[in-house]
């Protein structure tokens, strides 16, 4: 929880709270919510103390992280799809689709121990999402497997914001650098990171294990998806 927007993700989860839940507290868009917890934008300096006193917690460790991180509640520990996978990805409703279909989405293959294999030709174009307006590179990856089932299914689309750095707790998507162009990926969970490694969590079946940034070198982050046609 090295940032802004991954704490506020902490704290929401934590509480058992919905992003529309604290869009509806402050009377904007749910968007908006997604974007801090994003790292696109921040909340507004009048609001952090209502957003802290919503989820429990303090400004002061929203801002910079001082203090206790907040305990979760009863109702956030109840038997869910949230609790087998952490945070869930936010699903982008139409609505909230803009401009013209200027947005790639690549396929994947399987590529053995759970790999997939990228070839960056679009297989289509579609609207762009909101939350990705005006960032320049982003795109979308339909994933291949099951090994983040229920957060990511087969055939779901995650949306990626290349210009995003790592953030504990996020979901993110690995490449390496082949010389034949198609890239080898895997969508994991960071749980954390350091100079050499990353440490990387799956659901289906649950895992948690170390893999070397020299292998990995490439970090992109997933800031939603489109549930599989």
């Amino acid at each position: 929880m090295e940032t802004l927007g991954s704490r506020i993700r902490y704290a929401r989860d934590a509480c058992g709270l919905t992003q529309d839940d604290i869009a509806a507290h402050f009377g904007i868009k749910r968007v908006s919510v997604t974007q801090w917890e994003g790292g696109t934008t921040k909340p507004a300096v009048s609001r952090l103390s209502k957003l802290a006193d919503l989820l429990h917690t303090s400004a002061e460790w929203l801002l910079d992280g001082r203090g206790d991180a907040p305990a979760w509640t009863a109702s956030a520990d109840q038997p869910s799809a949230k609790k087998i996978s952490g945070f869930k990805p936010e699903i982008i409703p139409g609505s909230e689709l803009v401009g013209a279909k200027d947005f790639p989405i690549y396929a994947a293959a399987a590529g053995g121990e759970g790999h997939q294999i990228v070839t960056f030709e679009p297989i289509e174009w579609v609207k762009r999402p909101s939350i990705l307006e005006g960032v320049p590179g982003s795109y979308g990856l339909l994933v291949y497997g099951d090994s983040m089932d229920p957060a990511f299914c087969h055939g779901d689309m995650a949306l990626i914001h290349p210009g995003l750095g790592p953030a504990a707790g996020s979901d993110v998507v690995l490449y390496d650098h082949p010389p034949n162009g198609d890239a080898e990926a895997i969508i994991k969970r960071l749980v954390s990171w350091s100079e050499q490694e990353w440490r990387l969590k799956q659901y289906n079946p649950p895992r948690e294990w170390t893999a070397f940034r020299a292998d990995w070198p490439t970090c992109h982050r997933v800031v939603g998806k489109y549930s599989r046609r």
